[in-house]
């Protein structure tokens, strides 16, 4: 048998992070929160913070008149414009609904990034367990490959035929390993972007066990299980939308309309004071400018109403999906460790090993087997753990704080 060196692809990897700081994956997943998407609704949060109210005093006017092409003719007045009845009240409610949504929206962000970075560590301790997989079976085929060259200059039973088909089995794993160094390095692309010379240090043993994933599936009530955060964001919708019809009610109300101070210098520099005057302006009830406003507005709530319900029976949908598929991955994965287990017990390996005279073509092929099942195994665990993330982010357990520590052992780390 030939002896294997360390692939490069490793060296490198080793080399490179002999001189970097390694991020767990809680410190990982802690960084979702300096996520751009995250911070810019927080941001536009703060700008509510900071707005004030709106006073009833629509606006001051200044206004001045010449008589007659007169300068001393002059007549000045000071106007004083307010708003609607009610409409200071309604549009506070309306800067609050909007705070609300934006804080909510904001969390669903943060849900959103948080599942991005767990399927990023996902990736990484999948692909990582995968290229050593596929290295221990790629030294089996090379192997297999050396002693099919030499059985063939000894029996016509083999033929270049079984070598080629061996070398288009290694051609695929290592096509296979490319593209899983691909993902790798996109990963720890985004690692990176978390602070200069930052590796990750995602250990699978780390993250919860397939055994508990299923104990979380058991314990769920489908009916029950969707997000908190889209109904939030549905009923703050619905909220906005009678705060804006309402404050469009209330503009409709500026029964007074302005105030005014006047002077009117004229003839009345002797006694200034008769120069002054008091004027208003009332508006009849009854005339709606704004009718057509308010009434795509209540529309556009119905509209809303009917998406929200509708989105929410496909999140119910994926929900449901979820659970089924679950299920039925841990019990294929449970057959595969059960077998794999059983093997081991009947020392099938060993008792071959251990026989003088075996064909090592059979001890091959039972090691290729063997990594075979252990690479299934690794497949169907790692859908899983992608179904897992995907249904903790449809029922909201990312939303909560508590769901950073959804998939790893806050004791371990």
């Amino acid at each position: 048998m030939k002896k294997r060196s360390l692939p490069f692809f490793l060296i490198i990897f080793f080399s490179f992070t002999a001189f970097c700081e390694e991020i767990t994956i809680s410190e990982y997943i802690g960084s979702a929160a300096d996520d751009p998407r995250v911070r810019s609704g927080q941001e536009l949060g703060s700008a509510f913070e900071k707005g004030g109210d709106t006073p009833v005093v629509k606006g001051l006017e200044f206004r001045s008149e010449t008589g007659n092409f007169d300068i001393l003719e002059q007549t000045y007045a000071l106007r004083l414009y307010f708003r609607g009845f009610g409409e200071t009240k309604r549009s506070k409610e309306l800067r609050q609904n909007s705070k609300n949504i934006l804080k909510t929206q904001s969390k669903l962000a943060l849900s959103e990034v948080v599942f991005e970075k767990f399927n990023s560590v996902l990736t990484y301790i999948r692909n990582k367990k995968a290229l050593t997989l596929l290295d221990s079976l790629k030294e089996i085929l090379e192997d297999k490959k050396e002693v099919t060259e030499k059985m063939a200059d000894l029996s016509e039973k083999t033929t270049d035929v079984d070598i080629l088909d061996i070398e288009d089995k290694i051609t695929d794993i290592e096509m296979k390993k490319t593209e899983l160094e691909s993902e790798l390095d996109a990963v720890l692309i985004d690692v990176q972007s978390t602070g200069k010379n930052k590796v990750p240090a995602f250990e699978h043993e780390k993250i919860i066990s397939v055994g508990e994933i299923k104990e979380f599936v058991d314990s769920l009530d489908p009916e029950h299980a969707d997000s908190k955060a889209l109904d939030d964001i549905h009923r703050q919708k619905m909220l906005i939308a009678q705060s804006e019809i309402a404050l469009e009610e209330a503009k409709e109300r500026d029964w007074l309309k302005y105030v005014a101070l006047e002077f009117d210098t004229g003839d009345r520099n002797d006694r200034p004071s008769r120069g002054f005057s008091i004027g208003f302006a009332i508006s009849i009830p009854g005339f709606k400018s704004n009718q057509n406003s308010i009434l795509k507005k209540q529309l556009k709530t119905i509209g809303d109403n009917s998406a929200f319900y509708a989105e929410k029976r496909i999140a119910e949908a994926a929900v449901n999906s979820d659970i089924l598929m679950l299920r039925r991955k841990i019990r294929q994965y449970e057959i595969m460790v059960e077998k794999r287990e059983k093997e081991k017990e009947s020392g099938i390996l060993a008792k071959y090993s251990s026989l003088d005279g075996v064909n090592p073509i059979i001890i091959l092929k039972l090691k290729e087997r063997m990594v075979k099942q252990e690479i299934k195994t690794a497949e169907l665990e790692a859908e899983i753990y992608e179904i897992y993330i995907d249904l903790c982010r449809l029922t909201g357990v990312f939303e909560e704080e508590s769901g950073k520590n959804s998939l790893y052992r806050t004791k371990v780390e």
